[in-house]
């Protein structure tokens, strides 16, 4: 799976590749949303794991831009903000959930397997086979 890790924090973004890596997935990185809007274009993308606080591009108008696109790229935002208000506007601007920062990487490694599985699942489907 091809995943598309927009972060401007150094440390994080390292954190999770790393674990994006031991998953046995490769990553691209994007430190503003322009540039995750760019490569999303260009590649192929399976998952999007996305700060909310990014420059030039926030990372509710990211999302919303790439679902315009395509309503099936899953969306993990992540977010030093934690209140209920803010998850319900990653929510709404297409995310599948809020992942708060700090990052616990046992916590993010949980959530990455089982959307890593959940593709895989769906691509298996005879929906998903082409014609």
């Amino acid at each position: 799976m091809n995943v598309l890790v927009v972060e401007d924090n150094k440390a994080v973004s390292l954190i999770i590749c790393r674990i994006i890596e031991e998953l046995g997935h490769e990553y691209v990185l994007a430190a503003d949303g322009e540039a995750a809007l760019r490569l999303y274009r260009q590649r192929n993308v399976d998952l999007l794991i996305l700060d909310v606080e990014l420059p030039t591009l926030n990372g509710f108008s990211v999302a919303r831009e790439i679902r315009n696109q395509n309503g099936l790229t899953p969306i993990l935002f992540i977010s030093g903000n934690n209140s209920e208000a803010y998850r319900q506007q990653c929510l709404d601007a297409g995310g599948e959930t809020l992942m708060p920062k700090p990052l616990r990487p046992s916590e993010l490694r949980r959530w990455l397997e089982v959307a890593f599985s959940q593709l895989a699942a769906d691509a298996l489907t005879p929906s998903s086979a082409p014609a």
